[in-house]
């Protein structure tokens, strides 16, 4: 992939992360990403390989494409992602007390999820930074 191409598709990325600002650890909707994980992470690769061989390295935008490859993992298909929970809705409920506790238990299982991917992706990065000496 090429340096303008990479950017392109990283800046339509660093729109959705704008947008979609991660505010619990119950994910967010893959169909936000304007492309598939695997080229928004091979168009991270190509910018962090120019901005860490730049002279000078630019520090501030090495970390935030760090940060934003790592959250890829926020992103799950759309029907695993947890709504945020509805006060309104539990306290019309039948059975308020289980209702909270599922939201709970289904979102400990997505954050649980996400961390699991997040930890894949933080071996990926660091082994392209280390073949790459960045």
């Amino acid at each position: 992939m090429n340096l303008e191409s990479a950017i392109k598709i990283v800046r339509e990325y660093g729109n959705i992360l704008s947008e979609q600002p991660i505010k619990n650890v119950q994910g967010r909707s893959i169909s936000l990403l304007p492309y598939d994980k695997d080229t928004i992470k091979e168009a991270i690769k190509v910018e962090l390989m120019y901005v860490g061989t730049a002279e000078p390295r630019d520090d501030k935008m090495f970390g935030t494409l760090q940060l934003g490859f790592l959250q890829l993992a926020s992103f799950l298909p759309d029907g695993e992602v947890v709504p945020t929970f509805d006060i309104g809705n539990a306290l019309e409920s039948d059975d308020v007390c289980h209702n909270y506790f599922q939201y709970l238990d289904r979102s400990e299982k997505v954050s649980n999820h996400i961390l699991e991917q997040t930890s894949i992706l933080v071996n990926e990065l660091d082994k392209f930074c280390q073949d790459n000496g960045l």
